[in-house]
């Protein structure tokens, strides 16, 4: 073989090997991991949006590896996709010495208490430990506190204006925390920068739409394999993560700046079932 042909030969298979390596499926990380990309990826910006598909048990321990990072440079508010009247029942827990008792009494307020598992999977002991873990880092001395800033259950409002409630409740936060960072789960919808031209009709204008001027930035969280829960269509069941979804890394031009993929979803301990 000539040394022409032997040197198109080697080009060939070299960008055959590339290939072959972009084209491998990836394996995602454990959240333990998964923080430090986040962390990393997010820089210096001070309200990030957690956009996170409901009901698993990875999502609540990745963010508490993330609040644990935060809090150890400065104050660190978390918000959950809880209606602002559980403010004051978040506050009572985090107040308390997270005794049985006093995760029994967060439990029986409102939101958490529910019987059976047919709700959207916001509601679970995962989420409960999440909780109990900003309480624990306050007892450390760190200055972390928590934010219930979805709109109120039962009301008679569209998907446009329950977003917007949650952004002005989001945004009234931020504009009153001088420094530090702002931390918003929020179901990864809600988490869009814009509502994409190939949306679906019921879909609202999100959360993070009304909230561009503050400078967020926005990580739409998802895994390779495994299960959350969800509800879809009126039914509550388990899902499969989204083929769409497989690769990690930052976005260009597109509604999240960044996809974080973990290496599994596990379906979350939900409050009510069995």
């Amino acid at each position: 073989m000539d040394p022409m042909r032997r040197l198109l030969l080697a080009a060939l298979l070299s960008l055959a090997m590339i290939t072959s390596t972009r084209a491998a499926p990836p394996e995602g990380e454990p959240p333990e991991t998964a923080a430090k990309t986040l962390v990393a990826a997010a820089g210096e910006a001070r309200l990030i949006l957690l956009g996170e598909m409901h009901g698993t048990r990875e999502i609540p321990r990745l963010v508490a590896h993330v609040v644990a990072h935060y809090a150890a440079e400065g104050p660190v508010l978390l918000g959950l996709e809880i209606p602002g009247s559980g403010q004051a029942h978040l506050r009572r827990y985090l107040e308390s010495a997270g005794t049985d008792a006093d995760r029994a009494a967060l439990l029986a307020t409102p939101f958490w208490n529910v019987r059976g598992d047919q709700h959207d999977g916001r509601r679970s002991h995962d989420m409960i430990d999440l909780i109990e873990h900003v309480r624990r880092l306050r007892t450390q001395g760190r200055d972390v506190s928590l934010l219930a800033y979805d709109a109120e259950p039962g009301r008679r409002i569209d998907g446009n204006e329950r977003d917007r409630i949650m952004a002005a409740r989001v945004r009234a936060s931020f504009d009153a925390l001088p420094r530090g960072r702002l931390l918003v789960l929020t179901g990864n919808v809600h988490a869009k920068l814009f509502r994409p031209d190939n949306a679906p009709p019921q879909m609202p204008t999100p959360m993070g739409r009304w909230l561009v001027d503050l400078a967020p930035w926005s990580v739409d969280i998802q895994a390779t394999r495994g299960a959350f829960w969800a509800c879809i269509a009126g039914t509550c069941g388990e899902q499969a993560p989204g083929l769409a979804h497989r690769a990690g890394g930052p976005l260009a031009n597109q509604d999240y700046h960044h996809r974080l993929l973990l290496e599994r979803f596990t379906v979350a301990r939900l409050v009510g079932a069995p």
